[in-house]
């Protein structure tokens, strides 16, 4: 039996980021499966089938929303910490100065 190494997800600024897949080839496989039923299937299907296909493609795009949710949510977080080191900096900075000028 061989196990498969366990891959760490990068935490960059305090949020886990990664996926698995990658967010970035979660959407494109979705919008490559999204073309495929509408060019599969287009307009003239019976009720019963078009409930089918709806069905499946709404849970495609569930699937791609709660991932760009969680992304941006981790992103807004990330936005918040890196504005406030920015501010920090700057706060550092303009004592730095007041402190050499005086």
């Amino acid at each position: 039996m061989s196990a498969e190494p366990i891959r760490k997800r990068p935490i960059l600024f305090g949020e886990e980021l990664g996926g698995d897949p990658p967010l970035p080839e979660l959407l494109a496989d979705a919008q490559r499966h999204l073309t495929a039923l509408g060019e599969r299937y287009g307009e003239g299907l019976p009720a019963g089938e078009q409930f089918e296909v709806l069905d499946e493609a709404l849970d495609e795009l569930d699937a791609a929303l709660e991932r760009v949710r969680d992304a941006r949510a981790k992103l807004t977080r990330i936005e918040v910490r890196l504005a406030a080191a920015y501010e920090s900096a700057v706060a550092r900075f303009r004592q730095a100065e007041r402190d050499d000028e005086g």
